[in-house]
C-alpha cells in the first residue's frame, strides 16, 4: 500500500511540474512576442543621416531633458533648428507642448540665444550636434552626443514624444539626458 502511495505521489507531483512547466513557458513565449512587436516601431537605427534627417524635418523643435517625465522648477531647453541658416534658436520652457507654435501661443517661449549648429560623427560613429554661440551675451559651446532611440508619453501634459537618448557636454560637464520631440 506504501508503494503505490508513493507511486501516486510521484505521478502526481511529475504531473503538477508538467503542467506548471508549461505555464511558464508559454507565458515567457507571450512576453517575447510582445517585447518584439513593441519594438517594430522603433527605427532600426541612429545613423547620422536618419539622425540628422529626423531632427531637421517637421518643425525642428526638440527639447533637452534629464528624461521624458522630467520635473525642473527651472523648467527645460527647448531648441528650434532652422535648417535653412544652419542656425538654432534656444529657449527655456516650463513643459513639453505639441509644437513649436502651440509654445509660442502659450507665451511660453523664453529666448536664450541663437547659435550656430553643425553634425558630425565621432569615432563610434555616433552623431554629433555641436552648438555655439551666445547665451544670454556668454560664449557657449555644446555638444549633444546621440545614442539610442528613446519613446515614452509624459504623464504631466500626456503627449508622446519620441527621440533619442543623448549625453550633453557643457564646459566639460557631462550629463546623460533625453533629446526628443513630441509626436
Amino acid at each position: 500500500m506504501k508503494t503505490s502511495r508513493t507511486k501516486v505521489m510521484l505521478l502526481s507531483l511529475v504531473a503538477v511540474l508538467a503542467i506548471f512547466l508549461t505555464a511558464c513557458g508559454s507565458k515567457s513565449s507571450n512576453n517575447k512576442s510582445n517585447e518584439q512587436a513593441s519594438f517594430k516601431n522603433e527605427p532600426a537605427t541612429t545613423k547620422h543621416t536618419d539622425v540628422k534627417s529626423t531632427i531637421l524635418s517637421g518643425d525642428g523643435f526638440w527639447y533637452l531633458a534629464g528624461k521624458i517625465n522630467h520635473k525642473s522648477n527651472s523648467g527645460l531647453e527647448a531648441i528650434a533648428f532652422d535648417k535653412s541658416s544652419g542656425k538654432a534658436t534656444m529657449y527655456n520652457v516650463d513643459k513639453f507642448y505639441k509644437s513649436y507654435s502651440a509654445a509660442k501661443n502659450a507665451k511660453a517661449l523664453n529666448k536664450e540665444g541663437t547659435v550656430k549648429y553643425t553634425f558630425t560623427t565621432n569615432k563610434q560613429n555616433q552623431t554629433l550636434i555641436k552648438l555655439s554661440g551666445k547665451l544670454s551675451g556668454i560664449d557657449m559651446t555644446q555638444t549633444v552626443t546621440i545614442k539610442d532611440t528613446t519613446k515614452g508619453t509624459n504623464k504631466a501634459t500626456k503627449l508622446h514624444l519620441s527621440g533619442y537618448h543623448a549625453t550633453r557636454d557643457v564646459d566639460m560637464d557631462k550629463t546623460n539626458v533625453v533629446f526628443v520631440e513630441t509626436n
